[in-house]
Parts: structure tokens; sequence; C-alpha cells
């Protein structure tokens, strides 16, 4: 019975090898046809006997190359047209959009041809194939074609051509396919001279960071500053320039060289070998790299080599410190005239090469929550611009996201489309970069916005932004967005109580919220509980300064002058005139800052240089096995409030006693595991839920996530965590999208 289908699917399929897939699978059933890239994604139509086209659907979905992603498969059975031959036609242009490729990690087939001496690829540092190699770093529009990317300027040789017409060559219709006769090149040059180097780049800078020096090395989605990480003095030299005292760097080797330097999970190794590669901070163990690299740190930021160039160097240097090539705050740079702008202070030469980076994108990282898989921390190089999946259809949504940690989200039915981690909005260069990828991501996913959702912070830039677009404006409160986020990313409909604590949000109150409890859903947030509220005396510079709030809790809960050793009087004075003349303070509920006065009161940290330092290093200090807690009272009210009085009281009768800082940690812990505890049980009795779901970025704290979640599962409560999304800021756009689309929901019933 001859039949002949029509198949338009849907999802992450150009530039993964996917129609090379169709038709090797669609050659051996003997069926007849074609394939094709289309704006909206791929085209099938094929033709033959009935049972062999079955088994055609069925590979669809079963063998699919492992890059790809199938959203959507729609078939359609057509009148047959008696063709005898399967074949691969040009794209097609319609009014839709394909999905594009994240750019993907070298694979073990690419990597055994770059170490090959017979193979004509050997040491070759642009090798790639349909299964490996840039993607959304290199495209400027879709469909996803050569003359559409930034390899369009590299005509290949005859041997690459070929292979990019061999259906059965594993680089069939790869479109960055090249070699070294006809792709680009690495060169090395010093950046002050701009003089070359008169050997092998590669070999010549590797030789260069085996002797201590910094370089800039483009990568694929932009340039990141490299150094030995067993060379201590380049370190040191490395924190200096890029004005990066404390805050760890990450490192990149080989597998076995990570087993060395970190303890590695079964599921933590899973994660270091996929196709995305991701940064995972991993517990340290041995001493073969420097101090330095990530110091008073139990922990280790690793990622393996994902680019071939990544291999070559390690070769010779086998551990890399590999960092954004950015100066703080500010976008990676992608061009040598941005890295000889703003990094020419920090590295000494430049290995670079003429294949444009059209989109910028930084590493991602995360770590493995134990029984619950790999929690984002930043996401970016290996996810964007993969959409992520909405919990119910929505109205074409553009969320601007929050100030910190800033991501974009353009959204429509149930597909929302994160931009890559972008950073502060708080410089124009970052801002610039943040309205580009808006504007990409508009053209390549053709959505048109009704209406713009933003930050309830009427100073934060993406607020103001948001005032640039003639559509209705949604202004969403930080902490709902966070709760809703987490809420729509794991799919959950019914009432549940969410747990938001961070560092700063805009409360609806104006004043600053951070240690909050609600209860509601997808719809509608109510907060029950918080945090009490209490003075922080000059806003940023106690920030800065965590011992200056430790200096206002003190007085302000427990009567008492506290004087922090090395602070002048005169600046205890400073502060506590401030809360007696209400001058210059500001009212918060943060939880983040609750960890700043604790970390600031037992002298863990004097001044911040990067965020969440002080509770970080609270963290650190805490030592297992500690089963003490500190007293703390709930005042009955609408809402509910959290007294830290007794906490705070605790901490200075500890000190005064003598007891060891990582005892006083380890209550601390203790202390916010057992009262979150607490509300969360009187919330269940009184709003009758079981479900639980947590945000924010104190939830990066490892001892107090694992804690919380043990104790909420150990008394009953099924609880919720982000996974696809960042706990941090980055998850808010996301968390606007649902909000917003609730909003024009009840606008439209109303």
């Amino acid at each position: 019975m001859r039949q002949r289908k029509r198949i338009n699917v849907r999802g992450i399929v150009q530039g993964v090898g996917f129609r090379p897939f169709v038709y090797r699978a669609a050659h051996d059933l003997d069926l007849a046809g074609f394939v094709r890239n289309t704006t909206e994604g791929v085209d099938i139509e094929v033709e033959g006997d009935k049972k062999r086209i079955e088994q055609f659907l069925s590979m669809l979905q079963g063998k699919k190359p492992p890059a790809a992603v199938i959203d959507t498969l729609d078939i359609h059975t057509v009148k047959p047209r008696n063709t005898r031959r399967f074949v691969i036609r040009k794209s097609t242009r319609r009014d839709g959009f394909t999905h594009i490729a994240p750019d993907i990690a070298t694979c073990e087939d690419c990597r055994r041809e770059l170490c090959d001496p017979e193979d004509r690829r050997y040491r070759y540092p642009f090798i790639n194939c349909t299964n490996c190699g840039p993607r959304y770093s290199i495209i400027r529009e879709t469909p996803y074609d050569r003359a559409q990317t930034s390899m369009a300027s590299f005509m290949m040789c005859e041997k690459c051509t070929n292979e990019f017409k061999d259906v059965f060559d594993r680089r069939f219709h790869a479109q960055p396919d090249c070699c070294a006769q006809c792709g680009p090149a690495f060169v090395l040059y010093a950046l002050k001279h701009m003089t070359f180097a008169p050997v092998d780049p590669v070999i010549a800078a590797g030789r260069l960071l085996r002797r201590g020096s910094i370089i800039a090395i483009k990568g694929t989605g932009g340039f990141h500053i490299a150094c030995d990480a067993t060379n201590t003095q380049a370190v040191r030299r490395l924190r200096q320039t890029k004005k990066r005292p404390a805050k760890p760097f990450a490192i990149m080797c080989t597998l076995p060289h990570a087993r060395t330097v970190a303890y590695i999970s079964d599921s933590e190794e899973e994660c270091l070998c996929s196709p995305i590669a991701p940064i995972v901070v991993l517990r340290k163990q041995g001493s073969r790299i420097s101090d330095a690299v990530a110091p008073h740190n139990p922990y280790i930021g690793i990622m393996l080599p994902y680019l071939p160039i990544h291999y070559l160097l390690l070769e010779i240097v086998p551990f890399l410190i590999m960092t954004s090539g950015n100066i703080q705050d500010e976008p990676i740079a992608r061009d040598v005239v941005e890295v000889k702008g703003k990094l020419g202070s920090i590295v000494t030469h430049v290995l670079t090469h003429e294949r444009a980076i059209e989109n910028r994108c930084d590493d991602s990282v995360g770590f493995v929550f134990p029984n619950r898989g790999f929690s984002i921390i930043r996401r970016s190089r290996g996810y964007v611009p993969s959409p992520l999946e909405l919990p119910d259809v929505v109205m074409p949504v553009l969320a601007l996201g929050p100030e910190l940690k800033s991501t974009f989200v353009l959204a429509s039915n149930r597909e929302a489309y994160m931009s890559p981690h972008i950073g502060d909005l708080d410089n124009l260069e970052t801002l610039e970069f943040f309205k580009e990828m808006i504007t990409k991501y508009q053209r390549w996913f053709r959505i048109d916005p009704v209406c713009i959702a933003h930050d309830l912070h009427p100073d934060y830039l993406s607020t103001r932004i948001a005032a640039d677009y003639a559509l209705p404006q949604i202004a969403v409160q930080h902490h709902v967005a966070h709760i809703m986020s987490c809420l729509g990313e794991c799919g959950i409909h019914d009432r549940a109580i969410g747990i938001a604590f961070d560092g700063t949000g805009y409360g609806l109150d104006g004043r600053i919220w951070g240690g909050e409890f609600f209860v509601g859903d997808l719809i509608q947030q109510e907060r029950v509980a918080h945090l009490e509220y209490l003075p922080l005396p000059g806003g940023d510079s106690s920030i800065r300064r965590p011992y200056r709030i430790a200096i206002a809790y003190a007085a302000v809960l427990c009567d008492r002058i506290f004087k922090p050793g090395g602070v002048s009087r005169k600046e205890v004075c400073s502060v506590l005139t401030m809360l007696k003349d209400h001058r210059s303070t500001i009212e918060t509920s943060s939880m983040g800052r609750l960890f700043d006065c604790v970390a600031g009161m037992i002298g863990l940290v004097r001044e911040i240089t990067y965020e969440a330092e002080g509770a970080i290093n609270l963290e650190y200090c805490a030592v297992p096995r500690i089963s003490g807690r500190y007293r703390y009272s709930l005042i009955e009210d609408e809402p509910l409030r959290i007294s830290v009085a007794p906490i705070i009281e605790g901490v200075l009768a500890d000190l005064e006693k003598g007891v060891a800082r990582s005892t006083i940690a380890a209550k601390f812990h203790n202390t916010i595991v057992q009262f979150s505890l607490e509300v969360v049980q009187r919330l269940s009795t009184l709003y009758k839920t079981r479900l639980v779901c947590l945000s924010g970025g104190v939830f990066q704290n490892r001892r107090l996530l694992v804690h919380l979640v043990q104790e909420l599962e150990k008394a009953g409560f099924t609880v919720y965590t982000h996974r696809r999304l960042p706990t941090n800021d980055g998850c808010i756009s996301y968390g606007q999208v649902i909000y917003a689309h609730a909003c024009r929901l009840k606008d439209k019933q109303g």
C-alpha cells in the first residue's frame, strides 16, 4: 500500500544534523520524497510502503541526533506523486520562524580527528560537524544556512564541499564546516605593539601562559581571559588588574585532571561531559592549583574543554583559569577592538581569529542538587536560545526582567525565549547589549508583544526602558515574579506556599522586601508572612560594609552599642546618629541583609567586593554536624512577622562567650531552617496546602537549601525548586511573563 505523508517538524532541528539524519533514514527504508529547512522548522514528505513510513515516523522521535529537540510533529496524508528518489531541497521562507540551536561542545568524533596525525584536520582548531560546533553565536538570520552566518565569508574548499554534499558523511550540510585550507585561523600578537607571533600561534600562546602571561582568547561567544591556574603570581596579578580581589575564578581542565582537584559524582560528571559543557561548582580536593583561584572557598568551578582550541592549549597548560573577558558588570568582549579598549590593562597578548562573533554568550554555571539534578546559576551558553515551556498559552509578551543578573523574555503561545545572561543594567554598554538582543529576538522569533512587563521598582533601567514602548505596561513585584517563575517552571497550577529569600526587591508598600512568604497560584499571590522590617543606614554603603548593618541591628533590636573590631568609634556614632534621626535610612525585610549582618557581626568580611560575599562566607564558615540554634519569635499579625531580635541577641552572647565563628554560622543556618519550617506549617494549616516552592538568590546557599528541603519533606511537604531557571534574579523575567498574562486575562474577564 503506497502512501505519502507530509510532516512539519518544529523545535531545534536546524544545525544539529537533522536533515542528513532524515535523508539517511528515508534512504535506508527505500522511501521517496524530500526534506528542507524553512523559517518555521523542517518540512518532510515521504512516500512508499505504509509500514516503512510508520517505521520512519518512529525513527524521527527515537533515533534523532543527540542535539535535536522536537517540539511538534504535524503529520498529514497527501496524494502520492509516484516519485522514486528522496532529496534534500533548498531552504524556503515563510511567515513563521524556526528555533535556533545553542552552541554545542566538540563531539568525541571531532576530538578524535583533532588528535589523529593521519587526519587532514589534525590540530585544526575549528573542527566541527553536524553534531557539534557554533550555532547561536554565529547566526545572523534564519533559516540556519551558511550564508546567514559569520561563516559566509569563508568559501569551502573542494574537499570540504564534497563532505558537505555527501549525505553519508558526518559533515553533510554542517554549515560551519571548514578546514585549514578554507576556514578561519588563529593569530597571536602582543597587544601593546600589535606584533604577531612568528611561530604556531597556539603553541606560542601555550608557552606564554606556562611562563605566567595573562592572555585574551577568543572563544565561541566572546573572549576569555586566561592564565595558568597553578601559577599563584599570575593569578594574583589577574586579581589585581581585573579588580577582583576575592570572587572565585573558574578553571578549565580535562576530566582526569579535574578528578585531582575536585570530588566528582556520577551526576556531576554527566553534567561536565554534556554537550552544554557548563561550569559545574564542585567540592575541592587536593592542591594542584593555586589557593588564589578560589580563596577561603570549599568549592571550585570547573568546566571541561568545549572547543578544539581548548584541547590544544590544555596539552601545554593542564589547568587554565578561563574567566569572562570583560570588566566588572559589562558585556563579554567579542572583538579585538573591545579587548584593546577594555582589557588592555589586564592582558598582554591576544589569541584571536577572523570568524566574527555575532551573538555574545557567556559560560553557563550551576551545581548538582542531590536527587534533583543540575541547578542553574547562570543560564547562557549551551542553553540559549532554546525556548522554555510555559505552563499556559500566553499572548505575546516582552518581559524586561530585573536590574541585576538581567535577562529578558519574549514569549508567545507556550514558548518563552529567554536571553542569555546579560549582567547588571547599570552601565551604557550593558544597556546597549540588552537592547541589541531584544531587537534580534523579535526578528528571529517573529514575536510582536502586546504588552510589556517590568519590575515594580520605578528607578530600575529596565522600568525606564519599558516607557520606550507604546504598549500597555504591567509592573510586577519582584518576589511575586520569583514565586511565579518557580511554580511556572515546575508546571504547578495549584495553590502553594512560596518562600522568596533574596537581597533586594521593591515592595508594594514602598519598602525593600527580601524575606517573604506568599500563598497563591499562577493567577494571584498574597504576601502572608515576612521578616520584620529593620533599618538599613546609608543604603548602599551598608550593603558594601555589612558591619554597619550589624551596628544598626544590635542597636535597634538589642539596645546595645556594638563596635566591630577595626571600626572607628566615629563611624559607629555616625551609624547610630542616622538611626536616631531617621536620616538616610531605609527599611528592609531582606533575608540577604540578615545574612550580611551576622557575617559582619562575627567579622567574616569587612567590605563586600562582589555580590553576596558576606552570605557566601557565612555559608562556607559553618561547620557540619552542629544541631544548636538560636531563639526567634513569631509576631501574630497580618501578615505574620518573624522577629529576629532573639537571633541577634544570641549571636552577641556567643561572641562574648568566645564561641567559634564556625559554630555561630552553623547555628544561624539552623535557625533560618527552623523558623521557615514553622511558618510554612502555620500557613499550611491556614491555607490548606502541602505544596511549597523556593526561589531567590539566598537559595544559592547550598547548606540552607539542602537542609530546608530535607526538613520540609520530612514534615510531609512537597517541595519545588528551580532547575531550568536560576533561583537568583535570572528567573525574574520568566515570572513576569506569567504575571502579565494573568493580569491581561483578568482585564479581559473584568
